[in-house]
Parts: C-alpha cells; sequence; structure tokens
C-alpha cells in the first residue's frame, strides 16, 4: 500500500492510549512525522518511542486540551520540530456516567472541558499555524455515534459529541478558503478502556452492542484509525464538513 501522508505533519491528541494511539501509530506507517500528544506523558512516549524504533519520526508532548497556554506550546513544539503543522486530530476525550437527575455540575463541566473546549482550543491554535504557513491543512474531530443517539448514563458525553458535530462543520466552513477541511468521525462502540470502563458498570450492556452491529462485532482502535487515515489524506480531497460513522452498522442514518 502507498504511504498516504509523505511529507506531512501531524498533531495528535490523547494519542497515549486507544484510538489515537492507534491514529499516530496508523499515520506514522503511512509516512507522516507525528506528535503525540497526551497528559500521560510516560504512555505517550512510550507510543512515540515505538514509531521512532520501528522507523518513523515523532515526538511526545504533553498536552492538557484544556489549557490555552498547553495548547500554543503543544503546537508551538509540533513547528519547531518538523517545520511545520498540517493535520490536527481532535480525539482527546473522557467520559463521565451518572443519570441525568444525579449528575454532579463538575462532572459535567469536565466532560465538556475535555470534549469541546479542547477540540476549539486545539482548533483554533492548530488553523492559525494552517493559515499562517499557507498550503491548507487537515483538522479531524473525534464526536461519536453517541453524539447522534442517546446511551445510558451518557448525558455529558452523547451532548458534548454532538456539538463537535456542529463545531466541525463551522470549521469547514470558515477554513475552506484556506484550503484548510475540517470533518468528524464517528466511532461506534470500540475496544477501548474509556468503553470498558462504561460497560463494567452496566451489566449486559456490551452484550447489547455487538448484538446491535449487522457486523456482529464492536469495531477494534485500527478499524477507527483507517477512517482518520482516509480523511487526512488526498483520497478525501473534496470532503470537509461530513461526519463519517465507523460502527459496523450499529448506527444507519437515513
Amino acid at each position: 500500500m502507498a504511504n498516504l501522508l509523505t511529507g506531512k505533519v501531524a498533531l495528535v491528541t490523547g494519542a497515549a492510549r486507544g484510538i489515537g494511539r492507534a491514529i499516530a501509530q496508523v499515520y506514522a506507517e503511512h509516512g507522516a512525522r507525528v506528535a503525540v500528544a497526551d497528559l500521560l506523558q510516560d504512555e505517550a512516549r512510550a507510543v512515540a518511542d515505538g514509531i521512532n524504533d520501528s522507523g518513523g519520526r515523532a515526538i511526545a508532548l504533553e498536552l492538557d486540551v484544556t489549557d490555552p497556554n498547553s495548547v500554543q506550546q503543544a503546537v508551538d513544539a509540533t513547528v519547531a520540530e518538523f517545520g511545520r503543522l498540517d493535520i490536527l486530530v481532535n480525539n482527546a476525550g473522557i467520559h463521565r456516567g451518572h443519570l441525568i437527575v444525579d449528575f454532579p455540575l463538575e462532572d459535567w463541566e469536565a466532560v465538556f472541558a475535555v470534549n469541546m473546549r479542547g477540540a476549539f482550543l486545539c482548533s483554533q491554535a492548530s488553523a492559525r499555524q494552517m493559515i499562517e504557513q499557507g498550503g491548507g491543512g487537515c483538522i479531524i474531530n473525534m464526536s461519536s455515534a453517541s453524539g447522534k443517539k442517546p446511551d445510558p448514563q451518557g448525558a455529558a458525553y452523547c451532548a458534548s459529541k454532538s456539538a463537535v458535530i456542529g463545531f466541525t462543520r463551522v470549521l469547514a466552513l470558515e477554513l475552506g478558503e484556506y484550503g484548510i477541511r475540517a470533518n468528524a468521525v464517528l466511532p461506534g462502540a470500540t475496544d477501548t478502556k474509556m468503553l470498558r470502563d462504561v460497560t463494567d458498570r452496566v451489566p449486559g450492556y456490551m452484550d447489547d452492542l455487538v448484538a446491535a452491529t449487522a457486523l456482529d462485532k464492536i469495531a477494534t482502535p485500527r478499524d477507527q484509525a483507517n477512517a482518520f487515515l482516509f480523511l487526512a489524506s488526498d483520497l478525501a480531497s473534496h470532503i470537509t464538513g461530513e461526519q463519517l460513522v465507523v460502527a459496523g452498522g450499529e448506527f444507519m442514518e437515513t
């Protein structure tokens, strides 16, 4: 398979684990130089080391997506190391599960701070860099099938991921004149620690998720990473403002 991202530089948030780690690895396999950004610095460094040991190029960055200074430092460090920034993946996200009547305000605000404020701050700083350097760019936001359908104890998560979809559309509208594309990926159930944390709290939920898919299985992180690869590549050069659902038939829009 041809390298789809040769010469590109990508910043991937929440890249120490799960889907973010898989995205960083797949991007590197396809020739991108990757900034592996996460609060979990030791794990981010392990991901970057693995990419470098495999012949790719990566750096690990400590990043708090809710902090504007931390976000700007991550963008600056990426450009200082690799000379430019072509691709931003807003993958960092958290889930806090409670019934609405019992939902602590601090948990509600924490979910929105990471999932939506983080996407805004990283997109703003990265878009400014892409506009300044010229040559276009690509922003891919991690939404979720949960942004389109309700999940048990998922009020904050579902609402934040729905907000990401609207935000992505405005990004596409405003940044198109600079050649910058913006799209969202909406994963269905995917075998990550985040999902396991949810299903462990709700008996039978994992079985229900598997049964709901047309393919009779949940996704792997690499299944999702391949969607992010496509959207970052020139194969998607005329796609912007869209939502790509990767859910194995769990969720089908009409």
